[in-house]
């Protein structure tokens, strides 16, 4: 009789459960995503992998992360290295992350996947240009790697100098003017002190953040790169993951000067984070580092900005921040265009011909593409 009783007490209160996740629908009221964001952008660099992994990890990441109540995104920034293969195509991998985006957003606009040029891949036009980008909901100045190197010497002295010199003129004029939207600066090589190539991959770094830093007092500024995912270059300031807000130390490089103690310590006036390693990292784990790979991801509010990191078991890291410049206001976004590197959407005949061509020849070898715009797959 008591084990009787005991079962029916006991499928009541399952009943209770059942009826109760019912009602509730499994709210995510504990999301870490903002529920009062104007934005959401993804951010994620360094595809190289072998095969398939990064780009498969890339779509598992971002499914996890849809399941756990992340609005649809307005934009994704992704800062270069899409091969294993120094100076190979990055085409194919560019493809591939539109197509997993607009898989996820079909609604949004091809354009609004921004992939700049890194160290691995041949410069292509697919590639956003360097310059600056109003994005709508906040600006863009992007930094493809041939204008901001690794491996910098004199000889590239007076490129970066040009950037920073551009940087700033866009910035001063968006305080002049009072817009006080945030700003995306991206680029693949860091700003930070770092001991690749013997102290000189990125020796002149100091005239961009000299910049950045001087802006970063009047507009709110983040900071995003990519490159590091490897001999533990980046240890110091978290390994595969990284973030320091304003207010925090950052050793930044002595122009013209290689070494292990060729830095000043800095304090920034803007947020300094990477993309999120997708393809590998060789970095430690221990009390102050990770070699956890992740994807990015970057919220605006009216008030504040928030930073999320997911890793293939989910939520991986949160930070948020208090913005200089409270508020929503916001433009009609300029995507770069992508379309004159698209042959699906040439106007051209001879080109439009040999589109038909090498589709039929996909379609024979069973070979699963996709344009670079992600509209047409084939």
């Amino acid at each position: 009789m008591k084990k009787a009783i005991k079962k029916i007490v006991s499928a009541f209160l399952a009943a209770i459960m059942v009826a109760g996740f019912a009602v509730t629908g499994f709210a995510k009221s504990d999301s870490v995503f903002a529920d009062d964001a104007y934005a959401t952008v993804i951010t994620a660099s360094d595809f190289q992998q072998n095969g398939k992994g990064a780009y498969d990890r890339f779509g598992k990441i971002l499914d996890i992360a849809i399941g756990d109540g992340m609005p649809t995104a307005d934009s994704m920034l992704v800062g270069g290295d899409y091969t294993m293969v120094l100076f190979d195509n990055a085409v194919p991998g560019i493809s591939r992350i539109r197509s997993t985006y607009l898989n996820a957003f079909p609604e949004n606009d091809p354009a609004s996947v921004v992939c700049i040029q890194g160290n691995h891949d041949n410069p292509k036009k697919e590639f956003a240009e360097t310059g600056f980008y109003d994005m709508g909901t906040y600006c863009l100045y992007a930094i493809n790697e041939n204008d901001f190197p690794w491996k910098q010497s004199s000889r590239k002295d007076k490129g970066v100098k040009a950037v920073a010199a551009d940087i700033e003129e866009n910035l001063d004029a968006m305080i002049s003017s009072g817009d006080k939207r945030p700003v995306i600066v991206m680029t693949h090589v860091p700003l930070h002190h770092t001991g690749r190539n013997n102290y000189g991959d990125n020796m002149y770094a100091s005239y961009i953040f000299d910049v950045l830093n001087e802006k970063g007092k009047d507009l709110d500024i983040i900071f995003i790169f990519g490159h590091n995912h490897s001999s533990k270059y980046d240890d110091y300031i978290g390994g595969a993951y990284n973030f320091m807000a304003p207010g925090e130390k950052i050793r930044v490089p002595l122009a013209d000067k290689k070494g292990a103690d060729c830095y000043t310590e800095e304090t920034l006036n803007f947020t300094y984070t990477n993309c999120g390693y997708i393809g590998y990292s060789n970095n430690t784990d221990s009390e102050t580092s990770t070699s956890t790979l992740t994807l990015g991801f970057i919220q605006f509010t009216a008030e504040k900005i928030r930073f999320i990191k997911y890793s293939e078991n989910g939520v991986f890291a949160v930070k948020e921040i208090e913005k200089l410049n409270k508020g929503t206001d916001s433009k009609a976004p300029q995507y770069p265009e992508v379309e004159d590197s698209c042959l699906c959407h040439t106007d051209k005949p001879v080109l439009a011909i040999l589109w038909k061509v090498y589709i039929s020849l996909c379609k024979i070898f069973k070979a699963n593409q996709a344009c670079v715009c992600g509209e047409a797959h084939y």
